[in-house]
């Protein structure tokens, strides 16, 4: 017996959303004008808590109702501002916050000081948490101690030890918030890092591990093809790889970076010096000089003299997972 077969149902048809800008900029307008009524509250000293308008209170739809709860939730979020839901305060933005905390303390490990500032910044806006707003004070100590690494001279400033090290330190036992184990380890980074900048004020390695990760951060940061130049040539002087040697490529680095800086010192009358030093110079490349001065310390040395460069670098706490719990057959 032949089976006919059943014939597909069409598939019920959706009808298309387009996206609408007119009621997107209106819905948008009106939540900026709640954040400026609030900014203005908090200027005269309020602090403002968002209400959402209750059904009760006014004969209103449902639909302009939900308008109003969204208009009130975005505001909250985006002024940092607590939220009255259900008569439950609750703090709209922390996720932002604990993400731009996140991305400040990742900036710091990598000595983008400009990023780590931006992110603080953000996130201060924003939180109400007691241990986000703690971990953002000792995001700005940590801050000031990268900067202060990066700023002064190992042996050459008048400084015995990093000015930040005390201020850090003061600063930890105050921060009652946060997790005794992230406390502890922060101060032992500190010091770790504190230490490693003093040794290399007395041990010639570590000096130019410190000055390759300087001009390594200058690169980083685009200070400028000067400043990278200068700080590979102190390296190079340090380290003794200057050389006359013209089959040596590295040799060949080294003057046209010094011809950067001697173009300074020729007299306007000399034009035969100063063409050779502006071809010089005009092929001077700190990115090149930065690989081909790794190469010859990690030779010198027989490490990584690049990976080394991490000794200076802040390392940033994890917490452990918590354990989970063995399963019963």
């Amino acid at each position: 017996m032949a089976v006919r077969p059943v014939p597909e149902e069409p598939p019920v048809s959706k009808p298309e959303r387009a996206l609408n800008p007119e009621a997107t900029w209106v819905l948008l307008e009106r939540v900026g004008q709640l954040v400026e009524e609030l900014r203005q509250r908090r200027f005269v000293g309020e602090d403002p808590v968002v209400e959402i308008p209750s059904v009760t209170k006014r004969r209103v739809s449902r639909a302009i109702l939900i308008q109003e709860a969204i208009v009130a939730a975005l505001a909250a979020e985006r002024l940092g501002a607590l939220l009255d839901l259900n008569g439950t305060l609750v703090s709209m933005a922390e996720d932002i916050a604990a993400d731009e905390l996140a991305n400040a303390y990742r900036a710091l490990a990598t000595w983008d000081l400009r990023a780590a500032e931006t992110a603080l910044t953000r996130a201060i806006r924003i939180t109400r948490f007691p241990e986000h707003q703690q971990r953002i004070a000792l995001g700005w100590a940590l801050h000031r101690l990268v900067s202060d690494l990066l700023r002064l001279v190992p042996g050459e400033s008048k400084e015995k030890l990093l000015p930040a090290e005390r201020l850090v330190a003061e600063l930890l036992p105050t921060l009652d918030q946060l997790p005794d184990d992230e406390r502890a380890f922060y101060q032992a980074e500190v010091c770790r890092l504190a230490d490693a900048w003093r040794e290399a004020a007395t041990d010639e390695r570590w000096w130019c591990v410190w000055a390759l990760l300087r001009a390594r951060v200058a690169l980083l940061r685009g200070e400028g093809n000067e400043t990278a130049l200068a700080w590979l040539l102190r390296l190079a002087r340090r380290a003794g790889l200057m050389t006359n040697d013209d089959s040596d490529g590295l040799a060949t680095l080294l003057r046209r970076a010094e011809a950067v800086f001697q173009l300074l010192l020729v007299t306007p009358e000399d034009q035969t010096a100063q063409s050779e030093l502006r071809q010089l110079a005009v092929e001077a490349s700190p990115r090149d000089l930065f690989r081909a001065l790794v190469a010859a310390l990690t030779a010198q040395w027989g490490d990584d003299a690049l990976a080394a460069t991490q000794r200076f670098a802040l390392a940033l706490w994890v917490p452990e997972a918590p354990e989970r719990p063995e399963r019963t057959s």
